[in-house]
């Protein structure tokens, strides 16, 4: 089930698995087990600027689906109105970054030294280049 209820816990929760310092503006999704008492995992967004978005994410083993993932991107590309969303992730954090290629984003860099475990490396996903959002209706 997806949520966005109770937005202070779920930016403690994704931002303690992170290690972010949590902004007022972090607004977050989760996906939490059937009975709704467990979080799986938290997508978050902070750093709007009215043109892109910076997305955080972390979760427990298996806890991404199809529904979430649409969720995901539905907010920032159509709710939010960002033409890119941009995600931070340390060079120390192979599956992270192996997950966050394979959702479609791009490296646009990475930083020696930018993170206590290396490299930081800077991803960008276009609105275009987006393969989880839903076909939009044309009538």
């Amino acid at each position: 089930m997806i949520t966005t209820e109770n937005q202070p816990y779920l930016a403690a929760w994704l931002c303690e698995r992170i290690g972010l310092m949590p902004s007022p503006h972090l607004r977050c999704i989760a996906h939490v087990n059937a009975a709704g008492d467990a979080v799986m995992g938290v997508v978050g967004y902070d750093g709007f600027n009215g043109a892109s978005v910076m997305m955080h994410m972390a979760g427990t083993p298996h806890w991404i689906d199809k529904t979430l993932l649409h969720a995901t991107f539905d907010y920032p590309f159509n709710v939010m109105g960002c033409n890119v969303v941009l995600a931070a992730v340390p060079s120390g954090n192979e599956v992270s970054l192996d997950m966050t290629k394979r959702l479609g984003f791009k490296t646009l860099a990475v930083v020696e030294g930018a993170h206590p475990d290396g490299a930081l490396h800077l991803l960008a996903m276009t609105r275009e280049e987006c393969k989880w959002l839903a076909p939009r209706r044309t009538h």
